[in-house]
């Protein structure tokens, strides 16, 4: 089960994330029909590259030598 943690797909706290990244948006927007599909794709895009941008910030936090992070 240690996959879960790293997979975005079956992450329950990515889809958590994916979900309220896009209500917020589409209730802006007046909870329009047939808009909830585009909302979440585009909170799913945004929020797969901040996953990826903050792993590439991690990776260069390691990198840093001791003491200066």
């Amino acid at each position: 089960m240690q996959k879960a943690a790293t997979d975005p797909w079956v992450d329950p706290l990515v889809e958590h994330r994916v979900r309220e990244t896009a209500y917020f948006p589409w209730e802006h927007a007046g909870r329009p029909d047939g808009q909830e599909q585009r909302h979440r794709v585009e909170a799913l895009d945004l929020c797969l590259r901040e996953m990826h941008i903050d792993g590439m910030l991690e990776k260069q936090a390691d990198a840093l030598p001791e003491g200066r992070s």
